[in-house]
C-alpha cells in the first residue's frame, strides 16, 4: 500500500497527543512534529506501544529467547563462521533485530506496510504521525471488538469445563465399571466352585444310594434267612418234644432190655447232640444276622447323614441361586452403567459439536467484521483521495518540508556511507583476527592435540 492511501484515518496531532496521554505514553507536540531531533524518544514510544499491544514487559522486549542465548554461549570450533564464535559482536544487533521485526509486524497488522529502518534512524513527522494513527486505530478497534472476544472465550471456557466434567465422570464410570467387572468375575468363580462342589456331592450321594440299596437287599435276604432258621428251630423243637413224649409213652408201654435201652439212650443222646450242634449253628447264624442287622442300622444312619448332607446341599444350592441372582443384578447394573456411559459419550459429542458450531459462528462473525472493515477501508480510501485533492493545494507549504527532507536524506547517505566504512573496517579486523587465529593454531597444533588428548 502506498503512502498516499491508507486503510485507517490519519489523526490530527491534538487527537494523537490526547490518546497517547490516555495510554500513559509521554509524547509532546514537538516530538510528534519533528521526531528526527529525538530519535530515542521515538524508539521509547514504539517500545511502549509494543509492550501495550503484544502484552510484553520491557525486560522481555529487550531480552533474547533462551535458545538463542544458548546458541550464543555455546562454542563450536568446527565452524569458525558460526555466530557463537564471536557472540559479543551479535548480542546488541539481535536485540535490535527482534525489536524491528516485532514493530514491523505490528504495523503490518495495523495496516501500515511501508515501515523500514529509515523510520527509526531518521523518522519524519508525517510518517511518524501515520504510524501512530495506525497503532491507535488498531488499539481502538481491538477495544471495540473485545466484548465479542470475551464472550466467545467465556463460552469456550464453559464448554471446556463441561467437557472436563464429562471426561471426569467418564473416568469415574470406567473405574466403577472395572470394579463391577471384577466383582462379576469373582461371583463367576464362586459359581463355578459351587457347581463343582455340587457335582462332587451329587456323585457321592449317587454312590451312597447304590451302597444303601445293596445294604437293603442284603438285609432283606438276611432277614428272610433268619426267619427261615427260626421256623426250622421251632419245627425241630416241636419234633423234639413230640419224640420225647412218644419216648415217654413207649417207655410206659414197652419193657426194654437193658442193652436196647442203652442203645436207644445213646441214639437219643447222639440225636440230642446233633440237635444241640444244629442249635449252636443256628445261634451262630443268628449272631451273624444280628451283626448284619447292626451294620444295616449303621448304613441307615449313614444314609440319614447323607440325607442331611443333601439338605445342606440344598441350602448351598439356594445360596448359589441367590448368588446367581446377585450376578444377574450386577450384570444389569453394568449394562445400566454402560448405557449411561454411552449417553455421556453422546453428550460429549454434542458438546463438541456445539463448540465447533460456536467456532464456526465466531469465524462467521470475524468474516462479517472483516467485510465491514474492508467496506470501511474503501470509504476511508475515498475520503483519503478527497483529502489528497485538498492537500494538493497545500504543496507550496510542503515544499519547505521536502527541502528539509532532502537535507535529511543527504545526512542519511553520509551516515550510511560511514556505516559501510565502519562495517568494512570491522570485517577486515575480523578477517585479520581469523588469519592470526589460523597461524596461531597451526603453530601450536601439537600443544592443542595434547590438551585435547588430556
Amino acid at each position: 500500500m502506498s503512502s498516499n492511501s491508507a486503510a485507517f484515518p490519519v489523526l490530527k496531532n491534538a487527537m494523537i497527543l490526547q490518546i497517547m496521554a490516555e495510554l500513559e505514553i509521554p509524547l509532546t507536540e514537538s516530538e510528534l512534529v519533528e521526531p528526527g531531533r529525538c530519535r530515542e524518544r521515538v524508539r521509547e514510544v514504539f517500545s511502549q506501544l509494543l509492550c501495550t499491544c503484544w502484552g510484553l514487559t520491557p525486560a522481555e522486549l529487550s531480552s533474547l529467547p533462551t535458545r538463542t542465548l544458548a546458541r550464543l554461549s555455546s562454542t563450536n570450533e568446527s565452524s569458525p563462521t558460526s555466530i557463537s564464535t564471536y557472540p559479543h559482536l551479535y548480542a546488541d544487533a539481535l536485540v535490535e533485530t527482534k525489536f524491528f521485526c516485532l514493530l514491523q509486524k505490528l504495523l503490518k497488522i495495523c495496516g501500515y506496510d511501508d515501515f523500514g529502518f529509515r523510520d527509526l534512524s531518521a523518522p519524519t513527522g508525517r510518517r511518524f504521525r501515520r504510524q501512530l494513527s495506525a497503532c491507535i486505530n488498531f488499539m481502538k478497534y481491538r477495544e471495540d471488538m473485545n466484548h465479542l472476544l470475551s464472550t466467545v472465550l467465556e463460552e469456550r471456557a464453559d464448554m471446556f469445563a463441561a467437557l472436563e466434567e464429562v471426561a471426569e465422570e467418564h473416568m469415574i464410570l470406567q473405574d466403577h465399571l472395572k470394579e463391577l467387572r471384577e466383582i462379576h468375575q469373582e461371583k463367576l468363580r464362586e459359581k463355578e466352585e459351587a457347581e463343582a462342589e455340587c457335582q462332587e456331592m451329587e456323585a457321592e450321594i449317587a454312590q451312597q444310594n447304590k451302597v444303601q440299596s445293596s445294604i437293603r437287599q442284603e438285609n432283606h435276604l438276611l432277614q428272610k434267612s433268619a426267619n427261615e432258621l427260626k421256623d426250622q428251630i421251632a419245627n425241630l423243637s416241636i419234633a423234639l418234644r413230640e419224640l420225647q413224649a412218644e419216648e415217654r409213652q413207649l417207655n410206659k408201654e414197652v419193657v426194654h432190655s437193658p442193652g436196647r435201652i442203652k442203645e436207644d439212650v445213646k441214639k437219643a443222646e447222639k440225636d440230642l447232640e446233633d440237635i444241640k450242634a444244629l442249635i449252636e449253628e443256628k445261634e451262630h447264624e443268628r449272631n451273624v444276622m444280628s451283626r448284619k442287622i447292626e451294620n444295616m442300622v449303621q448304613g441307615e444312619e449313614c444314609v440319614k447323614a447323607a440325607l442331611e448332607v443333601m439338605e445342606d446341599l440344598d441350602e448351598k444350592v439356594q445360596e448359589y441361586e441367590v448368588a446367581v441372582e446377585d450376578v444377574e443384578d450386577m450384570r444389569r447394573k453394568v449394562e445400566e452403567v454402560e448405557s449411561a456411559l454411552e449417553k455421556k459419550k453422546a453428550l460429549k459429542e454434542k458438546r463438541e459439536a456445539e463448540i465447533r458450531d460456536l467456532e464456526a459462528r465466531s469465524l462467521d462473525s470475524k468474516t462479517k467484521l472483516t467485510k465491514r472493515l474492508e467496506a470501511a477501508k474503501l470509504e476511508l480510501n475515498l475520503a483519503v483521495n478527497k483529502l489528497g485533492a485538498v492537500e494538493e493545494k497545500r504543496l507550496d507549504g510542503i515544499a519547505r518540508v521536502e527541502a528539509s527532507q532532502k537535507r535529511v536524506k543527504e545526512m542519511e547517505a553520509s551516515i550510511e556511507a560511514e556505516t559501510k566504512r565502519t562495517d568494512k573496517e570491522i570485517l577486515q579486523r575480523i578477517a585479520s583476527f581469523r588469519e592470526f587465529e589460523k597461524v596461531f593454531m597451526s603453530k601450536h597444533k601439537p600443544l592443542n592435540e595434547m590438551v585435547c588428548g588430556v
